[in-house]
């Protein structure tokens, strides 16, 4: 069940409206097998034409299809051609790829916008690239391409060039180096007939009326447009007595349900593009559809086991089997016997027509489906001589696979199976068993892709985290000056308080041990700075600086614990003290008039600082 979803997943992602080929006038004997696992059928004019499609015509037979763009495909005897792609991507863009297996086909048309169209005959494909006419012809060895008007680009494994009005390509698919142009189209018997019909085609006048390009010439002469509050209505030249979905069968289409197929001549258009309403003298009129998506057939169902009915809706109405159609009526109904799981239904020789078919049936919006044919699953169909020549899309750098693995990653070569056992004495009671040379490992695989994931930071890095500033507050009076030695009297050791604060008392002088720094500015560890004298430790008096107060971390308090006052965080002030009080035992030193201490903040020192008190002052203590 993955792997059908794994394969779902393309065409739900690409899958545009299904397109649809009219299967318009034939001649002589027509086989088509919609699908593989079907059986090939007799031809109906009006059924419409799936992508792999094929068809093919028997001796003096010929056939002519009909494209949603406005182009159109004829076939000639003994004749086999493929509607290998016929499809529209979810962006509107249609691509069209028509295969000629054998015989002689004719193709007319011009690509629209951004819709591909391609041309494929064994050994060579032709693009249009703007409207041309285009003559193909397969035998057993050779193919040729002749253009008959227009421009066509040509590519075969030999050249890819453009083929103008006029020339005609040679191809052989058993030596595909070699191609031949001619600048001739040489003349043939259905010539004549491709004309013909090419003329009729371009001169419909109901093209005005209608928003499709195929089926519309077949109502010029089979009816007529009248005017009404409506718009432009078509009524149909039929017999007293008539209603629409008489003449005809439903066939089952897996995309679409039971499709109506007609039997009249004109019966395309207004059978899948519009409804069919009543009105008055005029009888029985057809009112164009504005959207141009293609309708299995607008009507109502009622059934039982073995009955089936329908009858046309009216135009705009959006009906529900709770309740009657507008237009339900006993004689607008067309009735068919039924089978459960039957994949057509025929109206042709029915005569038991109910007089209350409420009585003996019940409103549906469509009939029961069939079962679809298990057979179907595995049916193939041999390869044509073209090849495979489907379009197929992708999404540049999206692939569907099982799993997230890179696919480009080469597998690990399976490990070789070992050879068998070798006995070298099978006479004696304890038979030698020795395995047998270690096989072959071959040459060397490619080596093994290896990706490692790259790291994603979502946060911020901190390389280089700021320093602390400095909160001490100098001495305005102390000379700590570039080049000029600092001589007053050592800093007192304050005892600090359990809580934190600064107190400052008179305490016994202790000398502060020698520091060593490395190279650097003060302060600042690891940035050099430019030499300069060592002045002395200064030792003036000044606040002792607050240290910080780191954040408390959250604190759990189990139940029945009594929360705690944290202690306050504020910074205390600092206590001034005397700048000039003597200490006992100490001498003041005596004042150098000479030496001018200069006013630089001590913040920025040049100079290295030296962490060696003056001994000199202490020894005359």
């Amino acid at each position: 069940m993955k792997r059908l979803l794994l394969l779902l997943v393309p065409a739900a992602l690409f899958a545009g409206q299904a397109r649809y080929a009219r299967l318009g006038e034939f001649e002589g004997k027509v086989d088509v097998q919609l699908r593989a696992g079907d059986p090939w059928s007799a031809a109906e004019r009006n059924l419409p034409l799936v992508e792999s499609a094929w068809l093919r015509t028997g001796v003096s037979s010929r056939l002519e299809i009909e494209l949603d763009d406005g182009g159109a495909w004829r076939l000639g005897p003994e004749s086999q051609v493929e509607i290998s792609d016929y499809s529209r991507l979810s962006t509107g863009q249609r691509l069209t790829v028509l295969s000629l297996d054998r015989g002689v086909a004719y193709f007319t048309g011009e690509p629209g916008g951004t819709d591909t169209l391609k041309l494929v005959v064994p050994g060579a494909q032709v693009t249009l690239l703007r409207g041309a006419r285009v003559r193909l012809q397969v035998d057993a060895t050779v193919s040729r391409i002749s253009v008959i008007e227009g421009v066509v680009r040509l590519s075969c494994p030999a050249a890819e060039i453009d083929v103008r009005e006029g020339q005609t390509v040679r191809v052989e698919p058993a030596n595909a180096a070699r191609f031949r142009l001619d600048r001739e189209v040489p003349a043939m018997d259905l010539d004549r007939w491709n004309e013909d019909r090419d003329m009729v085609l371009a001169t419909s006048s109901s093209g005005s009326h209608v928003a499709q390009r195929y089926g519309v010439v077949d109502l010029d002469g089979t009816g007529v447009w009248v005017q009404t509050e409506q718009g432009a209505v078509w009524k149909p030249k039929v017999a007293e007595g008539w209603a629409p979905f008489q003449n005809g069968r439903w066939r089952w289409y897996d995309a679409l349900g039971y499709t109506w197929v007609s039997d009249e001549a004109w019966g395309w258009i207004p059978y899948h593009h519009g409804r069919w309403t009543r009105r008055g003298e005029l009888g029985w009129v057809w009112v164009p559809a504005v959207s141009p998506v293609f309708k299995p057939g607008d009507v109502y169902w009622l059934y039982n086991a073995k009955l089936a009915g329908w009858g046309p809706l009216a135009p705009g109405e959006d009906w529900l089997p709770s309740a009657a159609p507008e237009q339900f009526l006993n004689v607008n109904t067309t009735y068919a016997n039924f089978q459960q799981d039957a994949r057509a239904i025929d109206p042709a020789g029915f005569k038991d027509r109910p007089k209350e078919p409420l009585g003996v049936a019940v409103l549906a919006l469509a009939l029961p489906s069939p079962a679809f044919p298990a057979s179907r699953l595995e049916a193939t169909r041999p390869m044509l001589r073209v090849g495979a020549t489907r379009i197929h899309t992708s999404i540049p750098g999206t692939t569907f696979s099982e799993s997230n693995s890179d696919t480009s990653e080469v597998p690990p070569p399976a490990p070789p199976s070992m050879p068998p056992a070798v006995v070298t004495d099978p006479a004696s009671d304890a038979p030698m068993v020795s395995p047998g040379p270690p096989p072959d490992q071959g040459p060397p695989g490619p080596p093994m892709q290896v990706i490692y994931p790259v790291p994603v930071y979502t946060g911020i890095v901190v390389l280089n985290p700021p320093e602390h500033p400095d909160y001490s507050r100098r001495n305005p009076n102390s000379q700590g000056g570039k080049g000029t030695p600092s001589s007053t009297a050592p800093v007192p050791t304050p005892k600090p308080t359990p809580t934190g604060g600064a107190t400052v008392g008179a305490t016994e002088p202790v000398s502060r041990p020698p520091i060593h720094t490395p190279p650097g500015r003060p302060g600042r560890p690891g940035i050099p700075s430019k030499p300069g004298p060592e002045p002395p430790v200064q030792t003036t008096i000044s606040t002792t600086p607050v240290p910080s107060v780191p954040s408390p971390l959250p604190r759990v308090i189990s139940p029945g614990q009594r929360r705690e006052t944290p202690p306050s965080l504020e910074r205390p002030s600092p206590v001034a003290i005397p700048m000039r009080r003597e200490l006992p035992g100490v001498s003041k030193p005596e004042a150098k008039p000479e030496s001018k201490p200069e006013s630089k903040p001590a913040a920025k020192p040049e100079s290295k600082p030296d962490s060696k008190p003056d001994t000199a002052q202490v020894k005359k203590q």
